[in-house]
C-alpha cells in the first residue's frame, strides 16, 4: 500500500460560525497554494529490449490532498493535483509481458478544499493510470487483466463557504486509464478490463455566484495502438462513471453558460496507425466484446464508445 496525503487547514468551514473563533482569529489572506502527490509502483523504463515483464499489483495506491481555509481569504491560484501509476515498462521492444492489477487493487486520488472566499483560481486534477505497455518496434505476446473488484477513481471536491467572485475559475479534471499498450507491431494480445472506473467532480457554492467553471472526466479502458496486429483478444465488463456536479449551499444543481461540463468513456479501442515503411495489407485478427455499463450527467457534452477502431493510414 502507498499513500500520499497532504493537509493544509485553518480553520474548517464549520469553524466560521464559531463565535470563539470569531473573536480568537482575525480573517487572513494568502496568495498561491499548491499540493501534488504521485505513486508509481512495477515500473520498468529500458532503452534496449526486454524478454519477459511480469507485473503483479494487489495494493492500494492513494493520493490525499486536502485543504481546509474556512478562516482564509484565498486571493492567489490554489493547484490540487494527484497521480497513481501501477504496472508500466516502457523499452524498444518486447517479447512477452503479463501485467495484472487485482481484485484487490485500487487507485485512489482524493482532492478536497474547503474555503472561505475564493478571488483566485483552483484547479484540482487527478491521473490513475494501471497496465501500461509502451514499446518503440515490437510487443510479441501480451496479456493484460485488471480483475472483477479493482477500482480507479478520482475524486475531485471544492467547497466555498461565502461566495465565489466572478473572475475567479474553476477547473477539475479526472482521468482513469487501464490495459493501455502502443508499439509499431504487436503480434498476439490478450485483454480483460472487469474494475471499475470513476471520476466524481462537485462544486458546491455559497451565497454568491460562480465564476466560470469547468468540470470533465474521462475513462478509457483496453485502449492500443499500433501499425501492425496479429491477434487481439478483449472483453471487457467492468462500469465507467463520470459525474460533474455544481451545486448550491442547500445542494441543488447549478446551471449557466459559465459552467461547461465534458465526458468521455471509451472501451475497446483500436488505432491502427500507417506502418513506418509505408502501406501494409496484413490481416488483422480481432475478437471484441463489451458488456460494459457507461454512464454520465455531463451538461456541456459527453461521448460514451464501446469496441471502437480508428484506421489512420
Amino acid at each position: 500500500m502507498r499513500k500520499l496525503s497532504n493537509l493544509i487547514q485553518v480553520g474548517t468551514l464549520e469553524r466560521l460560525t464559531d463565535s470563539y473563533m470569531s473573536q480568537m482569529l482575525d480573517f487572513a489572506s494568502t496568495g498561491n497554494l499548491s499540493q501534488s502527490g504521485s505513486n508509481a509502483i512495477n515500473s520498468v523504463v529500458y532503452a534496449g529490449d526486454l524478454n519477459s515483464v511480469v507485473q503483479r499489483f494487489d495494493g492500494t495506491q492513494t493520493v490525499g490532498n486536502r485543504l481546509a481555509l474556512g478562516a482564509v481569504d484565498v486571493f492567489g491560484t490554489v493547484n490540487q493535483t494527484g497521480n497513481n501509476v501501477a504496472n508500466s515498462t516502457i523499452s524498444n521492444s518486447l517479447e512477452f509481458a503479463d501485467q495484472l492489477l487485482a481484485a484487490t487493487g485500487k487507485q485512489l486520488v482524493l482532492n478536497s478544499a474547503e474555503l472561505a472566499i475564493l478571488y483566485g483560481n483552483i484547479n484540482q486534477s487527478g491521473l490513475n493510470m494501471a497496465n501500461y505497455a509502451e514499446a518503440a518496434l515490437a510487443v510479441g505476446s501480451a496479456s493484460q487483466e485488471i480483475e472483477l473488484g479493482a477500482v480507479q477513481r478520482v475524486d475531485n471536491t471544492l467547497t466555498v463557504a461565502a461566495m465565489s467572485v466572478v473572475s475567479a475559475a474553476i477547473t477539475q479534471r479526472g482521468e482513469n486509464f487501464g490495459n493501455i499498450m502502443i508499439s509499431e507491431t504487436v503480434d498476439s494480445v490478450t485483454r480483460n478490463f472487469a474494475g471499475d472506473q470513476i471520476v466524481h467532480n462537485v462544486v458546491t457554492l455559497g451565497e454568491g455566484g460562480a465564476g466560470p467553471i469547468t468540470q470533465h472526466g474521462a475513462n478509457v479502458a483496453n485502449f492500443i495502438m499500433s501499425s501492425r496486429i496479429g491477434s487481439l483478444e478483449q472483453s471487457s465488463v467492468g462500469t465507467q462513471t463520470v459525474i460533474n456536479e455544481v451545486l448550491d449551499a442547500k445542494g441543488r444543481p447549478v446551471k449557466g453558460d459559465g459552467i461547461i461540463q465534458t465526458s468521455e468513456d471509451s472501451v475497446n479501442v483500436i488505432i491502427l496507425t500507417k506502418p513506418a515503411e509505408g502501406g501494409d495489407s496484413a490481416v488483422i485478427e480481432v475478437a471484441q466484446t463489451a458488456d460494459f455499463p457507461q454512464s454520465s450527467n455531463s451538461n456541456g457534452g459527453g461521448s460514451q464508445s464501446g469496441n471502437t477502431l480508428v484506421i489512420n493510414r
